[in-house]
């Protein structure tokens, strides 16, 4: 299978391991749910098209460990129903290359004109679905308090939303496409980095090119993730339905507010990978950044060496605001420091109340 073979010979060990995990997930759902009552919400977006060749991955995975030797060698595609959300307000390149690649991989398509929640209201109705697959990623609105699996939202139709992407980063989503060399949607070619509606999204001005006057450079050019959504205008009362287009398909409501910043914490310490000491300081870090408003997207324990210290954050500085060290009293009192140096006051002061708590209680 071209996907699975694309990846496995990339020398990104962090796609890979990306890789590995959200096949995983499509893997285990259709181990958990029938074919017929799966269901894949599909709006053109980079997102989605990363998620549809994982998908594709994932069933050749799933039919392959179940041993299916005829099936095997002529599985290229996943014939899993696809809905699409289809609203006046997409832009024309959406719609075309939505049907373009619908037709190329052979995927029934459903296509709902109405708002999302009566969309699936009676799509729920009409055929028995118990899981969706959606593309959404931390950072998107929708994304607060959602896990890979994670039932529906109280007072809307319920199924079971599938997020294989669910950690993913801006630069995930780009190397495995280009990784992958799959075919995506032709805005982002032109400087959009974010695609909602008409209304609402124009090209990053970040990946303006001085050089050539009106032009814009790819969206896979963008060095910072975090200003991926710099070319979408900000929500308002009246353009509600309008951008419910930046959803991929699922625009749900306890998604509508999104956290302003993230973090990442580095725990250093040889000690807690070997498990003879526990990490504490992590847990009651991300307690403190939670109440002051600030999203933890990871953490993660490393060796006490530079390398190791140095790649995470290499991975971490494309994502997160700002990333945070741990490890013994010593390596605290040097973070202080540094963060009073660089006047991060309000992480100093989280810092050192959250050693305090636990000294306090240890």
């Amino acid at each position: 299978m071209e996907i699975d073979a694309a990846v496995r010979a990339s020398s990104d060990g962090r796609l890979r391991t990306k890789y590995d995990n959200a096949v995983y997930v499509v893997q285990r759902a259709f181990a958990l749910y029938p074919f017929e009552e799966i269901a894949f919400s599909f709006n053109g977006g980079k997102d989605s098209t990363v998620l549809l060749h994982l998908i594709r991955a994932g069933y050749y995975l799933h039919k392959t460990s179940c041993g299916d030797e005829a099936q095997i060698n002529t599985v290229q595609n996943c014939p899993l129903r696809t809905i699409y959300f289809e609203t006046p307000c997409a832009f024309p390149e959406i719609n075309s290359f939505t049907y373009e690649t619908v037709s190329t991989y052979g995927l029934p398509l459903e296509t709902i004109r109405s708002d999302f929640k009566s969309g699936l209201e009676g799509l729920l109705k009409e055929k028995s679905t118990k899981a969706i697959f959606i593309g959404t990623r931390i950072g998107d609105p929708n994304a607060v308090g959602q896990e890979q699996f994670s039932p529906s939202s109280p007072g809307w139709p319920p199924f079971m939303r599938v997020n294989p992407i669910l950690d993913w980063s801006y630069r995930d989503v780009w190397s495995f496409l280009l990784t992958c060399k799959v075919k995506y949607c032709s805005l982002y070619d032109e400087g959009y980095t974010s695609i909602g509606s008409i209304y609402d999204t124009v090209p990053n001005a970040l990946l303006s090119d001085s050089s050539t006057g009106n032009s814009f450079r790819p969206a896979y050019m963008l060095s910072d993730g975090r200003l991926e959504r710099a070319g979408r205008a900000k929500k308002t009362s009246n353009n509600t339905e309008t951008n419910s287009v930046a959803s991929n398909g699922m625009n749900n409501a306890e998604g509508e507010q999104m956290i302003a910043r993230s973090a990442s914490v580095i725990v250093v310490g040889d000690e807690i990978l070997f498990g003879t000491v526990e990490d504490k300081f992590g847990a009651a870090l991300c307690k403190k950044l939670h109440e002051i408003g600030w999203r933890v997207s990871h953490v993660t324990v490393v060796h006490n060496e530079i390398d190791s210290v140095a790649e995470e954050v290499k991975q971490c500085k494309s994502t997160d605001d700002v990333y945070l060290f741990l490890g013994d009293l010593g390596l605290y009192i040097q973070i202080f420091h540094w963060l009073v140096l660089q006047k991060h006051l309000e992480f100093a002061w989280l810092l050192m109340k959250s050693l305090r708590s636990i000294l306090v209680n240890s």
